[in-house]
């Protein structure tokens, strides 16, 4: 073997030699101090358990929501831009939240301050579906997540949250002209309806038969409707959306939770990790005073 080959295979077993000399010496630091160590280690756990145990509960519960917004903004549902300002408003109540800004939230959804701090955290997320060619789009629901430290007060907040956007003025005005504009459009189909009524009416009269005026129904290029019926469909359609196309809708409810959230898993071999660590600590400090 060349004197380089020796070289290296000299370097690679005093590694190896002072690897195995690092970690007996580790084994054998942890066996003379493990009372010390285990027993930092024990309270630590104790310690996170029982903090656990006594620290106030959380409660995480979803609901399924749709807002009539982007109809009243005329807005076409392109992508995820059909429920995108409903889902804003709610995730902006989080500044409040993350700030603990409880009299501001008292105001935004007129509940009491008592309701109000016990909301931990809300975000509302748009809700997709994948199609056959594997890609999503967006649905006219939206899912909004809740967590409360009192679970009594669900119900209550799911109508503050109701009453925020009632009484946002964004909303409101176009509400008040998307309904304004209902009923206008609602008057003039029933304006056509009388006027097309009275023509046949008329013709009845003169013998002539008006029956076939018709026109092309957009469900179906195929299909043909009479005006009559086509009106009838569309003002029934307004009207529709006029009754349920509130600015916020609750299509699930948020389920009622019981079993509190908490983390005593992760939080106690995390304890664990960190008071081994800090009873390795005072074990060196301890054997170099006694040094």
């Amino acid at each position: 073997m060349s004197p380089l080959g020796n070289f290296k295979t000299n370097i690679k077993m005093t590694e190896e030699l002072n690897l195995k000399e690092l970690f007996a010496n580790v084994v054998n630091f942890i066996s003379r101090n493990n009372k010390l160590i285990f027993s930092i280690v024990l309270i630590g756990v104790i310690a996170v358990v029982v903090f656990q145990k006594l620290k106030t509960p959380y409660y995480e519960t979803r609901a399924i929501c749709m807002s009539g917004i982007s109809e009243y903004e005329r807005q076409e549902q392109v992508e995820d831009l059909s429920q995108r300002t409903a889902i804003d408003l709610i995730n902006h109540l989080k500044i409040n939240i993350e700030n603990e800004d409880y009299s501001a939230l008292t105001t935004l959804l007129g509940v009491d301050a008592n309701i109000a701090a016990t909301i931990k955290n809300i975000e509302a997320e748009q809700l997709s579906q994948e199609d056959m060619n594997e890609k999503f789009y967006a649905l006219n629901k939206f899912e909004v997540s809740l967590t409360v430290r009192d679970n009594s007060k669900i119900n209550d907040i799911q109508n503050g949250l109701i009453y925020y956007f009632t009484n946002n003025e964004f909303v409101k005005n176009y509400h008040e002209r998307y309904s304004q504009s209902s009923d206008n459009i609602i008057e003039d189909i029933q304006d056509e309806m009388l006027l097309l009524a009275n023509i046949r009416k008329e013709g009845a009269k003169n013998n002539l038969d008006i029956s076939s005026v018709n026109v092309i129904s957009d469900v179906e290029e195929n299909s043909i409707i009479s005006q009559m019926v086509a009106l009838s469909q569309l003002r029934e359609d307004i009207k529709t959306k006029q009754a349920l196309l509130k600015p916020l809708v609750f299509v699930q409810n948020f389920a009622k939770v019981n079993q509190k959230e908490d983390d005593i898993l992760v939080w106690t071999v995390l304890g664990a990790v960190l008071s081994f660590i800090f009873g390795l600590f005072i074990a060196l400090i301890r054997e170099v005073k006694i040094k």
